[in-house]
Order: C-alpha cells, then structure tokens, then sequence
C-alpha cells in the first residue's frame, strides 16, 4: 500500500487532503506509485494530463472559494459532469459511479456543503477539475433543484460558492488533457 508520505517524497509541499483525495486513490486503486516516466499508454498519464512529476511538484495549493456551478466548469470538466448526471438521470450509470454520486448527493443534500474540497485548477475556459468529479456531479444535479424543493425537505440548498483545493503552477501552465 502507497502512503501519502510516499507520495508526498515526489510531491513535497501538496497538502495532505489533495494527496488523499486525488493521489493516493489512484495509487493504491492498483496503479501504484511513482508513475512511470514517460507514461507512454499507462493510465497515470491521463490522471496527471500528461504532466511528469517533477512538473507536478511546481505546483502549489490553495484552498479557496470558488463557484461550482456548471457553467464554471472548463469544457473538459463539464463533459464529464454532465455525463455523469445523464447516465444517473438514464439509470445507466456503473455501481461504483452510482455509488460514489449517491454517497455525495446524500452528503450535500444534509450539510449544504461538499464532501471533502476536489482539486482543481483554473484555465481560461472554467475550473479544471483534476479530482472530485462524482461530488461535482452531485452538486451540480442538486444545483438544478429549486429552493422549494429544499424547503420540503427541511433542507438548505447548498450555496454556489465552495471550498476547493485550486492548484497554480508558477508558469501558469495547465495539464496537456
């Protein structure tokens, strides 16, 4: 099993909850760790938009506000959300898809909040979400959902705004995918 201090040995200085969230999943999902250099087909290579670590390891954190809406989204992003929702609106989504929607649908429905913070960065298009594309896709499905929907349940429709993890690399470079 990868730790996060393993992984935090190549990326020196990402918070814990970014590592976490992101990283390790993968990691310990059956990819391992480190990725191999250059990925070539391996899969890490879509995870990290064809970045190599050491590109990776510029790149510095904050947790901040932002708006997650879906017209915020980048393009990419947004295809993937709205994927998402069509395929739980259809009924046709994977167990594990519909699993991980259904857990972060619950959550936002009874704390107004997400989960966890994903992990992004910001391109000129929209938020880039580089983790967190099943909360997103909750979120956003409840973002549909009018306040008086809310008000019968007992329940406070969480606010557009939400903490997340948004990654900066200092030449403001973006993943390749």
């Amino acid at each position: 099993m990868t730790s996060i201090a393993d992984i935090q040995a190549d990326l020196t200085g990402w918070p814990n909850p970014v590592v976490d969230e992101w990283i390790l999943y993968f990691a310990n999902d059956g990819l391992g760790w480190p990725p191999p250099e250059p990925y070539g087909a391996h899969r890490w290579g879509l995870i990290l938009g064809q970045r190599p670590v050491p590109w990776w390891k510029r790149v510095s954190w904050k947790l901040e506000r932002a708006n997650l809406g879906i017209a915020s989204l980048a393009p990419k992003s947004k295809g993937i959300v709205d994927t998402i929702i069509g395929d739980i609106d259809r009924e046709s989504a994977d167990d594990e898809t519909t699993r991980r929607f259904t857990n972060a649908f619950h959550y936002v429905l009874d704390n107004a909040s997400l989960p966890k913070a994903v992990s992004a960065m910001q391109t000129p298009k929209g938020l880039l979400l580089l983790d967190g594309n099943h909360r997103v896709s909750a979120f956003c499905s409840l973002q549909r959902l009018p306040e008086e929907w809310f008000a019968k349940k007992g329940k406070k429709k969480a606010g557009i705004e939400q903490l997340i993890w948004v990654g900066t690399h200092p030449e403001k470079e973006l993943p390749l995918t």
